[in-house]
């Protein structure tokens, strides 16, 4: 008996979105274990500085690229962009109460647009993505 085109595709798709979700589990935790690491921590790293805003990008980036491969639909995609944009609030809401400091509405926007980019990016490199009709 052969198996399908189809049939291995989809394996195949559920194999990437399976690896892709492990992959934004690695990642999301590790963006939160480091944010809310002690101020001298975040200065090794270089998080704070000159750099702050281009590693918010480039994390955020990660995020929605990663979140985005692991949506087995659209409507899953669009609850795991929601999600990606509410994690990075979420990081900025927690930072500000555990550490008092101010809450950075900036860093919110750019986290989100890091995530509209990771998002934009995964669509635009799926093979089937932008022109497939619903799902």
């Amino acid at each position: 008996m052969t198996v399908s085109k189809n049939a291995k595709s989809g394996a195949a798709a559920r194999k990437r979105r399976n690896a892709s979700l492990a992959l934004a589990l690695v990642v999301v935790a590790g963006v939160a274990i480091v944010s809310f690491l002690p101020s001298a921590d975040k200065r090794a790293l270089h998080t704070e500085g000159r750099l702050h805003n281009w590693l918010h990008l480039a994390v955020f980036t990660v995020v929605g690229f990663v979140a985005s491969r692991a949506a087995h639909s659209r409507l899953a995609g669009v609850v795991a962009f929601a999600g990606a944009v509410l994690f990075g609030f979420a990081l900025e809401a927690g930072e500000h109460f555990v550490f008092h400091n101010h809450l950075e509405w900036k860093d919110v926007l750019v986290d989100a647009m890091g995530v509209t980019a990771g998002t934009l990016l995964a669509m635009a490199s799926s093979n089937n993505r932008l022109d497939a009709g619903p799902r």
